[in-house]
């Protein structure tokens, strides 16, 4: 019988009979006698019917109740095995575990008994025991076990870990890599939390590049982060020449003097990122005295096949223009001189030398006339350069008439007899200027005779006048006056 059963089991009359009937019957029942215990460990009762007839007959009837143990006690709800983070772990609190055999009264075991808790574990997880056990007064014994998987601490992740970023070349070789703090945010035994240094990776230069930093951490628990952040540099600024020329003109004589020099080029950086240095300059283009144009070209490419070109246009102006050398003045001649004068070459030049220069002579042309009486000529000397840029020099010569002409040996005042001067003849009379050519002057002109005489004697004049074609006039008189006494002496 089971011990509940026990406890609660009634002890009923027994009947007993011997089957007959009317006065030979026997009949009736009698009550039990319990004996013996039980508890929860169960026991042993008896019992017993007796019934003694009329007749002094006994008849005996002994009944053995074996009561089981209560049911052994078992948990109440036992916990199942469980997984727990390394935070839940080190925060779990173990508590007692009750227990029960669902019976009552003196069949009933229950109350609760607290977990041993065994095991260990740290950041990288581990495994414990709650161990529950209870031995009921009867020495049976009930065990649970709950196993406790600690899953390790979560990983630890880097804080805050730099983006990918792009750098100019200065900030790339000034950049210092910093070590880069991880946590898993846990405390206690689960927390993993530290820095570590970042390794570089990768070069750059003045064309850029690219660079790494890896920051690695391995935990105890034999778990890698790695956090790789990507830098790229970019190419150096490009040089720019320092202080270009700017366009310029020059006169034809610092042209041809011009020395072209190297140009300096810088992007103003240092160290790796430096681009600087000079080039020189390439000439092209020509001039003459008449100008031109030149351009010097500066041509850098530099590692990062970048170019920058600089030109400077030099306009050069014409060489002076030339000029006559000692241009003569202008004159006056006399007649004789200018019929003798020789027209010279006239020299030019703009006194420069090399391509530069413009000299020479050219001839004079003379134009204009003059004769006895004078005129004007000039003489023009006139040069076109190469240029086509004309100079002109005009000399007028004034010429002035050739001298007047005279009487060659005029006659002088005479005293003439009466009959000297009938017979008298007049005569032409010479003129000349004692010059050549068309300036000379010279001819015959008759006289005139006026006046009268007789007897008595008289006056005469005999004049010789000439007008040249210059409307000069010359005018020789010669007076013959007659000696009275001689006619007297006639």
């Amino acid at each position: 019988m089971t011990c509940d059963a026990a406890q609660n089991f009634v002890v009923n009359t027994l009947a007993y009979t011997n089957n007959e009937t009317g006065s030979c019957e026997i009949s009736g029942s009698v009550p039990g006698t319990l004996a013996g215990t039980f508890d929860e460990c169960g026991g042993s009762q008896t019992i017993t019917w007796t019934f003694t007839d009329d007749c002094g007959r006994v008849i005996t009837h002994t009944q053995n109740i074996t009561i089981d143990p209560a049911p052994q006690a078992a948990f109440v709800n036992p916990p199942t095995d469980i997984t727990l983070t390394c935070d839940a772990a080190q925060n779990f609190v173990v508590t007692t575990l009750a227990y029960t055999n669902n019976e009552t009264g003196s069949c009933e075991i229950s109350g609760s008994v607290p977990g041993t808790l065994a095991g260990t574990f740290d950041e990288c997880g581990g495994s414990q025991t709650i161990t529950w056990t209870f031995t009921d007064d009867c020495g049976r014994n009930i065990t649970h076990v709950q196993t406790i998987t600690i899953d390790p601490a979560p990983q630890a992740a880097f804080v805050n870990p730099p983006t990918d970023i792009t750098l100019t070349c200065d900030a790339a070789q000034n950049f210092v890599v910093n070590t880069l703090d991880y946590t898993n945010n846990e405390t206690g035994s689960c927390e993993i939390s530290g820095s570590v240094p970042g390794t570089l990776a990768g070069t750059f230069d003045e064309c850029g590049g690219s660079q790494t930093i890896t920051w690695t951490f391995t935990d105890d628990c034999g778990r890698n982060i790695t956090h790789v952040q990507t830098i790229t540099i970019d190419p150096a600024p490009q040089a720019a020449f320092v202080n270009p020329p700017a366009d310029v003109t020059l006169t034809c004589d610092d042209a041809q003097n011009f020395v072209v020099t190297t140009l300096a080029y810088t992007n103003n950086e240092t160290g790796s990122c430096e681009i600087s240095g000079s080039v020189p300059g390439t000439l092209a283009g020509t001039f003459d005295e008449c100008g031109g144009s030149q351009t010097i070209t500066w041509t850098f490419t530099d590692d990062c096949g970048r170019n920058i070109t600089h030109v400077q246009t030099i306009t050069i102006d014409p060489a002076p223009q030339a000029a006559f050398v000692n241009p003569p003045t202008d004159i006056t001649l006399t007649c004789d001189a200018a019929q003798n004068f020789v027209v010279t070459t006239l020299a030019y030049t703009n006194n420069e030398t090399g391509s530069c220069e413009i000299s020479g002579s050219v001839p004079g042309t003379l134009a204009g006339t003059f004769d006895e009486c004078g005129g004007s000529q000039t003489i023009t000397w006139t040069f076109t350069d190469d240029c086509g840029r004309n100079i002109t020099h005009v000399q007028t010569i004034t010429i002035d008439p050739a001298p007047q002409a005279a009487f060659v040996n005029p006659p002088t005042d005479i005293t003439l007899t009466c009959d000297a001067a009938q017979n008298f003849v007049v005569t032409t009379l010479a003129y000349t200027n004692n010059e050549t050519g068309s300036c000379e002057i010279s001819g015959s002109v008759p006289g005139t005779l006026a006046g009268t005489f007789d007897e008595c004697g008289g006056s005469q004049t005999i004049t010789w006048t000439f007008t040249d074609d210059c409307g000069r006039n010359i005018t020789h008189v010669q007076t013959s006056r007659l000696i009275l006494h001689h006619r007297q002496r006639l």
